[in-house]
């Protein structure tokens, strides 16, 4: 008890006010750290939420990838198929053309006899048999 009454009233101020501030010191590190892990929550957070919002817009696109390679290889199977129908349409053209060719030049080589039962055999010849209208 005696070095208690030796400190003078100034010592026991001046520990009081140590006491005071290291306290504060304590206290305020001890907040700064509770608003610190809020703080570092708070962003993992965030940043969760950040990549499953990325994630949902990644299979956003690539569902939309694989709908527009399903267009473009409809569309590619569909343009083969009109290659295909116009090359056979060309064919069908060509072998036309050459049927109008051949019965062209058969109508302009056709030799009409004067002799009228010349003309019923070669009618009878090709199959063709006269009809008699009553």
């Amino acid at each position: 008890m005696s070095i208690i009454r030796k400190i003078p009233w100034w010592g026991w101020v001046g520990a009081v006010i140590i006491i005071v501030v290291v306290w504060q010191s304590f206290s305020g590190w001890a907040m700064s750290r509770r608003l610190y892990n809020v703080a570092i929550d708070q962003l993992r957070e965030d940043q969760s939420s950040i990549v499953q919002q990325k994630d949902e817009w990644i299979r956003a696109r690539e569902k939309q990838i694989l709908d527009f390679q399903g267009e473009i290889d409809k569309i590619r199977s569909e343009k083969v198929s009109e290659r295909a129908k116009a090359a056979e349409s060309a064919a069908e053209v060509v072998r036309l053309r050459e049927k109008i060719y051949e019965l062209q030049f058969k109508i302009d080589h056709i030799i009409v006899s004067n002799d009228p039962d010349r003309i019923i055999d070669s009618l009878r010849r090709q199959g063709i048999r006269s009809i008699r209208i009553h």
